[in-house]
């Protein structure tokens, strides 16, 4: 296992919608399904009443309502891209991971951020087939593909980070 993991990459669409999908369904994701059953066992009650035009109108609603749902999603994601000044400045980002830190350097000819801090202040990870999400806090995350991982791979880092904060890595 390497001593150090290092990670370059940009800010992109396609991971940034990946992980608002991920964070909005992550915990409460039964709530997202819970108006197309609702319709769905109101149209089936319908339908056993005699009652088949409505049945048909709820029926639709539950089949709709999930697709409607990532829409929406999706476009309030490219809306926060596209109205988002320091986000969408942040292109070249370089991530460095060590047992004793995690540090985070984002560079832009107008701007320039950096944080190092230690692992105790990680909130939470999460590993994805394709990323892992280093939660900050509740709500802020570093989006980290695991295809821009420079030195060091994936499976390695995993395990460096399950090793070092345990219970609070959820792969999912």
């Amino acid at each position: 296992m390497p001593e150090f993991f290092e990670v370059r990459t940009e800010n992109r669409g396609k991971e940034y919608y990946r992980f608002n999908r991920f964070h909005l369904f992550r915990r409460k994701w039964y709530i997202a399904y819970l108006p197309s059953i609702v319709s769905g066992v109101l149209g089936l009650l319908a339908f056993l009443d005699g009652e088949p035009s409505p049945a048909y109108t709820l029926w639709a609603v539950a089949i709709v309502t999930p697709f409607l749902m990532l829409l929406l999603l999706a476009l309030a994601g490219r809306r926060h891209l596209k109205t988002n000044k320091m986000y969408a400045s942040m292109k070249n980002i370089y991530y460095r991971f060590d047992r004793s830190s995690l540090f985070c350097e984002t560079v832009d000819p107008r701007l320039k951020t950096t944080l190092e801090t230690d692992w105790d202040n990680v909130y939470r990870i999460y590993e994805s087939k394709t990323s892992f999400y280093i939660y900050i806090s509740n709500l802020q995350a570093f989006i980290i593909p695991k295809a821009d991982i420079v030195t060091g791979r994936p499976n390695e880092l995993s395990e460096m980070l399950e090793q070092l904060i345990g219970k609070r890595l959820r792969r999912c």
